[in-house]
């Protein structure tokens, strides 16, 4: 039995494939060993003597055998049999199944719908521009590919998200009497595409937007108008609505700009005006009050009247001595004479506290005789004063002027214009929907999701536990 065993682990492989048959030998062998050493040791119980001593013609012993070699082969085709897997039943074969369900049966209804249901869409197509002055003095020099990019495309984009904004609806309604719901409400629409006529404008607003195209060439400057209906007539008529409203904003745009531009300037004017008016005013009160136009001519005027004061009265004392010195001094002549003398001086003292303006500013008139407390001084300061103010306003009112033409030359630059190209007309045929299309993406992305489904199914269902 050792040699046996040990026979048997010096046999073992070390799992290479090519050795596999010659495992299925040994097996075979050590199978019928076991069984030759099975029966020798059922015929030593049975009869109770040695294998040897045993006759080979005795018809008992060969009973024996027959059934030991029988045992035998029960026991060999026992340990060689594989064993018998329960048949699995027959299931649904549920992976065509799903597949029709999933990617067949919607294939189908998309295919129904646009074949019977689906109303035709007509398209029209217009092709209009934003320009302005700027523009066009800057294409003449070959710089209008820098202007598309700045200011008027900038107005190109305002029209654009005008046009997808809900305020054009309300602006179209009200400027043109073209309801846009209830041209979409109509019965002849299919289900899918029909709106309720009294629905609100902010939901409304996702499906207009899904009915009109709008795209901006930046290269060209144009911008492409694309409005879908459902009968030829309403969508040229959609069409004229949104260009009517989109030119109404653009020359509104233009005329605020101009105004905004114009305004700023008009008001500076007419402040710089209101200055000068109210520095002119002082100036013409302070000359009707002192009768003088030029403050240098009245200082030379009463230098003029100090200097014959002066002389009138020397030639009085003059004359008052000469008679003083032969005739009494009680005399009537000199009293006369005495008298002039003492209002020559009066005269003479209050015109030249006016000219050096020491007297006392109460006491002080006007050329035309009015108390006024201003001295000649005080006159000619008054004079320079208004007369710097006025000069300082006729300056900010000379320059207001020009900023204000400034603003109207730039302000008729910044026109814009709406220009229409490629005006709308009716369609003859309608181009959409794309039936063919349409079922085709509805059966690829419907078998796109099922092969999606199928194998996260397998993949979960191979590594569950």
């Amino acid at each position: 039995m050792q040699d046996e065993t040990a026979t048997a682990a010096a046999e073992t492989p070390s799992t290479t494939e090519s050795k596999a048959s010659n495992l299925l030998d040994i097996a075979k062998e050590r199978a019928m060993r076991r069984a030759e050493r099975q029966k020798v040791r059922l015929i030593r119980q049975a009869t109770g003597r040695s294998p040897d001593a045993l006759d080979e013609d005795d018809e008992e012993n060969l009973g024996v055998r027959a059934r030991s070699t029988t045992r035998e082969i029960d026991v060999v085709s026992s340990v060689l049999r594989l064993p018998e897997l329960p048949k699995q039943k027959r299931s649904l074969p549920w992976a065509p199944f799903s597949f029709f369900l999933a990617a067949i049966v919607p294939t189908i209804v998309a295919a129904l719908y646009y074949l019977f249901l689906a109303s035709p869409q007509f398209v029209v197509e217009s092709q209009f521009a934003v320009r302005g002055s700027a523009q066009n003095s800057l294409s003449a020099l070959g710089l209008s590919s820098l202007v598309s990019s700045t200011a008027q495309a900038g107005d190109s984009y305002v029209v654009t998200d005008y046009i997808h904004s809900g305020q054009i609806l309300t602006d179209i309604k009200e400027q043109t009497g073209v309801d846009i719901r209830q041209i979409y409400a109509q019965p002849a629409i299919d289900l899918l595409y029909r709106r309720d006529a009294d629905e609100p404008v902010d939901q409304f607003r996702d499906y207009w937007r899904s009915m009109v195209n709008v795209s901006y060439n930046s290269t060209t400057g144009n911008v492409t108008l694309r409005v879908f209906a459902f009968t030829p007539s309403d969508a040229k008529l959609i069409t004229d609505a949104i260009l009517t409203v989109s030119e109404h904003l653009v020359n509104s745009l233009s005329e605020r700009s101009r105004q905004q531009f114009i305004g700023v300037a008009t008001q500076q004017v007419a402040q710089a005006e209101a200055r000068l008016r109210e520095v002119r005013g002082e100036m013409a009160e302070l000359r009707r009050n002192e009768q003088a136009v030029d403050p240098s001519a009245v200082a030379s005027m009463e230098s003029s009247i100090i200097a014959g004061l002066e002389k009138e009265l020397a030639s009085l004392k003059t004359r008052y001595k000469a008679l003083g010195g032969t005739i009494s001094r009680e005399a009537p002549s000199l009293r006369v004479i005495n008298r002039q003398i003492a209002a020559i001086e009066a005269q003479l003292a209050e015109q030249r506290n006016r000219m050096t303006g020491s007297a006392d500013p109460s006491e002080k008139t006007s050329r035309a005789g009015d108390k006024t407390g201003r001295t000649l001084p005080d006159l000619i300061s008054r004079f320079s004063e208004l007369g710097v103010d006025e000069e300082f306003a006729v300056k900010a009112y000379t320059a207001s002027l020009a900023s204000l033409e400034g603003a109207i030359v730039e302000a008729r630059k910044q026109d814009l214009y709406f220009g229409v190209f490629v005006p709308p007309r009716e369609p003859e045929v309608a181009l959409y929907p794309l039936s063919f299309l349409n079922t085709l993406i509805v059966l690829l992305g419907s078998s796109c999701l099922w092969v999606i489904g199928y194998f996260t199914f397998r993949s979960i269902k191979d590594h569950a536990i």
